[in-house]
Protein backbone atom coordinates (compact mmCIF):
# COMPACT_ATOMS: atom_id res chain seq x y z
CA UNK A 1 0.00 0.00 0.00
CA UNK A 2 3.03 2.26 0.32
CA UNK A 3 3.41 2.19 -3.44
CA UNK A 4 -0.09 3.67 -3.80
CA UNK A 5 0.78 6.59 -1.52
CA UNK A 6 4.03 7.17 -3.41
CA UNK A 7 2.24 7.02 -6.77
CA UNK A 8 -0.39 9.50 -5.60
CA UNK A 9 2.29 11.88 -4.32
CA UNK A 10 4.12 11.66 -7.66
CA UNK A 11 0.83 12.21 -9.47
CA UNK A 12 0.15 15.34 -7.44
CA UNK A 13 3.61 16.69 -8.32
CA UNK A 14 3.11 15.91 -12.00
CA UNK A 15 -0.29 17.63 -11.99
CA UNK A 16 1.40 20.81 -10.88
CA UNK A 17 4.01 20.67 -13.65
CA UNK A 18 2.72 18.71 -16.66
CA UNK A 19 -0.95 17.78 -17.05
CA UNK A 20 -0.51 15.39 -20.00
CA UNK A 21 2.23 13.45 -18.24
CA UNK A 22 0.11 13.34 -15.08
CA UNK A 23 -2.86 11.97 -17.04
CA UNK A 24 -0.68 9.27 -18.61
CA UNK A 25 0.79 8.38 -15.23
CA UNK A 26 -2.71 8.21 -13.69
CA UNK A 27 -3.80 5.87 -16.49
CA UNK A 28 -0.84 3.57 -15.81
CA UNK A 29 -1.65 3.56 -12.09
CA UNK A 30 -5.30 2.69 -12.73
CA UNK A 31 -4.35 -0.11 -15.15
CA UNK A 32 -1.79 -1.55 -12.73
CA UNK A 33 -4.32 -1.44 -9.87
CA UNK A 34 -6.94 -3.13 -12.07
CA UNK A 35 -4.53 -5.94 -13.02
CA UNK A 36 -3.50 -6.47 -9.37
CA UNK A 37 -7.16 -6.47 -8.27
CA UNK A 38 -8.18 -8.91 -11.02
CA UNK A 39 -5.54 -11.49 -10.17
CA UNK A 40 -5.99 -11.06 -6.43
CA UNK A 41 -9.76 -11.46 -6.70
CA UNK A 42 -9.41 -14.52 -8.96
CA UNK A 43 -7.03 -16.18 -6.49
CA UNK A 44 -9.27 -15.29 -3.55
CA UNK A 45 -12.30 -16.80 -5.31
CA UNK A 46 -10.36 -19.99 -6.11
CA UNK A 47 -9.28 -20.31 -2.47
CA UNK A 48 -12.84 -19.76 -1.25
CA UNK A 49 -14.14 -22.45 -3.59
CA UNK A 50 -11.46 -24.89 -2.42
CA UNK A 51 -12.18 -24.20 1.25
CA UNK A 52 -15.91 -24.70 0.67
CA UNK A 53 -15.13 -28.05 -0.99
CA UNK A 54 -13.69 -29.48 2.25
CA UNK A 55 -16.21 -30.48 4.90
CA UNK A 56 -15.90 -31.89 8.40
CA UNK A 57 -18.18 -33.67 10.87
CA UNK A 58 -17.63 -35.19 14.29
CA UNK A 59 -19.30 -37.89 16.39
CA UNK A 60 -18.45 -40.00 19.42
CA UNK A 61 -19.07 -43.57 18.33
CA UNK A 62 -17.28 -46.43 20.12
CA UNK A 63 -17.84 -48.62 17.05
CA UNK A 64 -15.74 -46.26 14.94
CA UNK A 65 -13.18 -45.21 17.55
CA UNK A 66 -12.56 -48.30 19.64
CA UNK A 67 -9.68 -46.79 21.66
CA UNK A 68 -11.19 -45.03 24.72
CA UNK A 69 -8.27 -42.58 24.67
CA UNK A 70 -9.39 -41.41 21.18
CA UNK A 71 -13.18 -41.23 21.55
CA UNK A 72 -14.22 -38.69 18.88
CA UNK A 73 -14.38 -39.64 15.21
CA UNK A 74 -13.83 -36.69 12.87
CA UNK A 75 -14.65 -37.22 9.20
CA UNK A 76 -13.07 -35.03 6.53
CA UNK A 77 -14.37 -34.97 2.96
CA UNK A 78 -12.14 -33.36 0.34
CA UNK A 79 -14.10 -32.47 -2.80
CA UNK A 80 -11.47 -29.96 -3.92
CA UNK A 81 -9.26 -30.50 -6.98
CA UNK A 82 -6.11 -30.67 -4.84
CA UNK A 83 -5.03 -32.77 -1.89
CA UNK A 84 -5.28 -31.26 1.59
CA UNK A 85 -1.84 -31.40 3.20
CA UNK A 86 -2.59 -29.76 6.52
CA UNK A 87 -5.62 -28.50 8.39
CA UNK A 88 -6.67 -27.12 11.74
CA UNK A 89 -10.13 -27.32 13.21
CA UNK A 90 -12.19 -26.49 16.28
CA UNK A 91 -13.86 -29.42 17.99
CA UNK A 92 -16.92 -28.28 19.91
CA UNK A 93 -18.92 -30.34 22.40
CA UNK A 94 -22.33 -29.66 23.92
CA UNK A 95 -24.27 -31.92 26.30
CA UNK A 96 -26.95 -33.88 24.40
CA UNK A 97 -30.10 -31.77 24.02
CA UNK A 98 -28.45 -28.52 25.17
CA UNK A 99 -26.99 -25.52 23.37
CA UNK A 100 -24.28 -24.72 25.92
CA UNK A 101 -20.73 -25.27 24.70
CA UNK A 102 -18.83 -27.16 27.41
CA UNK A 103 -15.87 -28.29 25.32
CA UNK A 104 -13.77 -26.49 22.74
CA UNK A 105 -10.50 -27.87 21.47
CA UNK A 106 -8.26 -26.59 18.71
CA UNK A 107 -6.70 -29.51 16.83
CA UNK A 108 -4.39 -29.98 13.85
CA UNK A 109 -3.96 -32.73 11.31
CA UNK A 110 -1.05 -33.00 8.90
CA UNK A 111 -1.95 -36.25 7.18
CA UNK A 112 -2.74 -35.90 3.49
CA UNK A 113 -6.37 -36.12 2.39
CA UNK A 114 -6.36 -36.85 -1.36
CA UNK A 115 -8.73 -35.07 -3.70
CA UNK A 116 -12.13 -36.77 -3.85
CA UNK A 117 -11.55 -38.82 -0.69
CA UNK A 118 -13.24 -39.04 2.69
CA UNK A 119 -11.22 -40.06 5.76
CA UNK A 120 -12.20 -40.60 9.37
CA UNK A 121 -9.69 -40.17 12.17
CA UNK A 122 -10.07 -40.55 15.93
CA UNK A 123 -8.98 -37.80 18.30
CA UNK A 124 -8.37 -37.49 22.00
CA UNK A 125 -10.18 -34.89 24.07
CA UNK A 126 -8.04 -32.19 25.60
CA UNK A 127 -8.56 -32.00 29.36
CA UNK A 128 -8.25 -28.21 29.34
CA UNK A 129 -10.80 -27.97 26.52
CA UNK A 130 -13.62 -28.46 29.02
CA UNK A 131 -15.24 -25.46 30.69
CA UNK A 132 -15.24 -25.29 34.47
CA UNK A 133 -16.35 -27.28 36.31
CA UNK A 134 -14.66 -30.05 34.33
CA UNK A 135 -16.38 -33.42 34.51
CA UNK A 136 -14.55 -36.05 36.56
CA UNK A 137 -15.56 -38.86 34.22
CA UNK A 138 -15.73 -38.00 30.57
CA UNK A 139 -18.11 -40.01 28.42
CA UNK A 140 -17.80 -38.57 24.92
CA UNK A 141 -21.05 -40.26 23.83
CA UNK A 142 -23.00 -37.96 26.16
CA UNK A 143 -22.06 -34.93 24.04
CA UNK A 144 -23.12 -33.64 20.66
CA UNK A 145 -19.95 -32.94 18.65
CA UNK A 146 -19.38 -30.36 15.94
CA UNK A 147 -16.24 -29.42 14.08
CA UNK A 148 -15.31 -26.32 12.12
CA UNK A 149 -12.27 -26.01 9.87
CA UNK A 150 -10.15 -22.98 10.71
CA UNK A 151 -7.11 -23.44 8.44
CA UNK A 152 -6.42 -25.41 5.26
CA UNK A 153 -3.27 -25.99 3.23
CA UNK A 154 -3.42 -27.62 -0.17
CA UNK A 155 -0.89 -29.43 -2.33
CA UNK A 156 0.64 -27.06 -4.88
CA UNK A 157 -0.27 -29.07 -7.95
CA UNK A 158 -3.79 -30.04 -9.03
CA UNK A 159 -4.36 -33.77 -8.95
CA UNK A 160 -4.56 -35.53 -12.30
Amino acid sequence: MVWIAAALALLALLLLRNRKLALGFATVIVLAAAVVWFFTEEDSQRQSNERAAVSVSAVADPKICVDPALPVAVTFTNSADRAVTRLSFDLIGMPQGQQTVVYRGYLRDEQIIPSGQTVTRCYALLFHGFAHPRPEIIDATKYQWNARITLLSFDNAPST
